[in-house]
């Protein structure tokens, strides 16, 4: 009976009557866990980045997955979270060779943005003006369980650039 299965009140997805909260979404399934910071409040959540299990003062749901206060701030896209962006495509294409060299699985999401061809002046998404530019936007992402990790790796990587 334990292995019976359900679907997740809050993103619908198949879960196992056993689970304590949903994979998919990071809601906690069961009553009686509490928040690793407000003992005294059951807990909403688990943060699908650090595994902590947040009361509603400490985490949220960013894009249908439940992050705590300190990792919401991540761009979430269909379960993968961004690490880094960039519009260099041979930077972008080193740190995802290193990052599988490491055994985590890194995807690069690009994204074309081209200006109205009748508007003169047209902001993109990191606010600089364009007339008539095609931009693109890479953005490396990972799943949500690896990004500690990639940011460990990453980070000497990256700030030697800087």
């Amino acid at each position: 009976m334990d292995d019976e299965s359900l679907f997740c009140s809050n993103c619908e997805n198949q879960i196992k009557n056993s689970e304590e909260f949903c994979a998919h979404c990071g809601l906690v399934l069961l009553e009686e866990k509490k928040c690793y910071l407000h003992k005294e409040n059951e807990a909403q959540g688990i943060c699908l980045i650090c595994l902590k299990l947040c009361c509603n003062k400490c985490g949220l749901f960013v894009n249908h997955v439940y992050l705590c206060n300190e990792h919401n701030n991540y761009e979430i896209i269909e379960g993968m979270a961004k690490v880094y962006g960039s519009n260099n495509s041979i930077e972008i294409g080193y740190y995802t060779e290193i990052l599988e060299k490491e055994g985590l699985h890194p995807f690069v999401y690009s994204r074309q943005i081209i200006s109205e061809p009748f508007s003169s002046l047209t902001t993109s998404l990191f606010g600089a003006e364009t007339n008539d530019y095609k931009l693109y936007e890479l953005k490396l992402m990972l799943p949500l369980k690896e990004v500690l990790e990639a940011e460990k790796i990453l980070e000497p990587l990256i700030n030697d650039l800087s």
